[in-house]
């Protein structure tokens, strides 16, 4: 948190607008708790459970974070996907190539049982599917002039292409699935959307220094100094912080990285940092404790994100290898298409509780006190609650490529 000056990163809407499981201690039985009761209290009347339900829900997927991570690098060989299922009870599922059966298991964590279920007989593997879009990304995206992202379903073992287009255009698209399943050599599917993919830095005036949102507090990974970060597409240079708790200050631009999987930089202030954000109160910051990686992360996994246009909402994890498409990656003046890497959310199963838009880019994903990722783009019809169609964000292990490592608390 910008102490005094700056109090809190993540829910600082901004004037410039910038405004795993690597725990410190994600499962301490405090400054968690009390932040995933929060989102359970959220996501119980987006699925219409109880906030008990809802509660174990998200303390069973803390501890299935490490299990999760485990598997992927035990079964990588064989992987074909890996997902959570919260019905008819919390598990991982394990689907893999070939006919060898793997017996169920069982993990005892933080007092919490995660059952895994292994499914054999799958035709292709993940990395399988990639290689397949990979390969013939350029014929994709000239057979579906619309493509705006790609990524495999870890559920279904498809292949999964996000296409501009309402429902006239999503049938024609259709009858050319079967033609694109035959050049790939794997199965495929279909997901329209009615508004582009886009990164969501520019809003009013269309400034890029009016346009994003904080993140987290981060410092170097050697010496002491601390700083902020956002998202890379909102820019360089320095920037005006303005919070909605009334703290200014001029944030010191330091350096970014803005790549093919890269989209953060980062900023410092003659303010005294400390570790917490604000998430879905104006008045009471959370402690940061710790973040969630990658590896750990699964597609079934409930994460809430807030920016400085859209609020506070959440959303499901719809894949860890999404490709954005329509746009590119980096800086203007050298631009490369955008890697398999990034982590896309939708709004949950079984409510409308997404919201995303042009002023949230380089905001906070995170559960309770756990950092997720920094937002990056949005497929959104407005600024309201349930208007975000999709969300694309970056993992924190990003932050290593400029040297830095989150800052959490005690």
């Amino acid at each position: 948190m910008w102490k005094n000056i700056l109090k809190g990163s993540a829910l600082a809407a901004l004037v410039w607008s910038v405004s795993g499981t690597l725990m410190a201690n994600e499962l301490t039985p405090t400054t968690f708790e009390q932040g995933l009761r929060t989102e359970a209290a959220r996501f119980s009347k987006l699925y219409n459970i109880s906030e008990d339900e809802a509660l174990h829900r998200l303390t069973w997927q803390a501890a299935a974070g490490d299990v999760v991570a485990r598997l992927r690098e035990q079964y990588q060989g064989r992987l074909a996907g890996l997902y959570i299922e919260h019905s008819p009870t919390e598990r991982i599922v394990v689907r893999l190539k070939g006919s060898e059966l793997i017996p169920s298991q069982s993990y005892n964590v933080a007092d919490e049982r995660v059952a895994v279920e292994f499914v054999s007989g799958a035709a292709h593997t993940q990395a399988e599917l990639q290689q397949a879009i990979a390969t013939n990304l350029d014929t994709l995206k000239a057979t579906f002039s619309g493509l705006q992202g790609t990524h495999t379903d870890p559920r279904t073992g498809e292949v999964v292409l996000t296409v501009l287009g309402g429902d006239e255009e999503s049938r024609q698209m259709r009858l050319q699935v079967a033609s694109a399943a035959r050049q790939l050599g794997v199965p495929v599917r279909i997901r329209a959307i009615p508004v582009p993919l886009e990164r969501q830095a520019v809003r009013g005036s269309g400034s890029l220094d009016m346009g994003c949102t904080t993140a987290f507090v981060v410092k170097r990974t050697t010496g002491t100094t601390t700083g902020v970060t956002t998202a890379a597409h909102c820019g360089p240079g320095s920037a005006n912080y303005n919070g909605v708790d009334g703290a200014s200050a001029t944030l010191t631009y330091q350096s970014r990285s803005f790549t093919a999987s890269n989209d953060e930089q980062w900023y410092t202030s003659a303010a005294t940092e400390e570790p917490k954000f604000y998430a879905n109160s104006t008045t009471t910051p959370r402690t940061l404790t710790g973040r969630r990686t990658q590896a750990s992360t699964a597609v079934g996994n409930n994460f809430c994100h807030y920016g400085s246009t859209t609020g506070y909402s959440c959303g499901d994890v719809d894949a860890t290898d999404f490709q954005p498409t329509s746009y590119t990656c980096g800086p203007a003046s050298n631009p490369v298409p955008c890697d398999a890497t990034w982590i896309s959310m939708v709004p949950p199963s079984s409510g409308t509780g997404l919201a995303c838009a042009g002023g949230d880019s380089g905001g906070p994903w995170f559960v309770s006190t756990v950092a997720t990722g920094i937002h990056s783009a949005g497929a959104s019809t407005g600024t309201g609650i349930g208007d975000c169609l999709l969300a694309v964000y970056q993992s924190t292990d990003r932050l290593s490529s400029l040297g830095l490592q989150l800052l959490y608390g005690p």
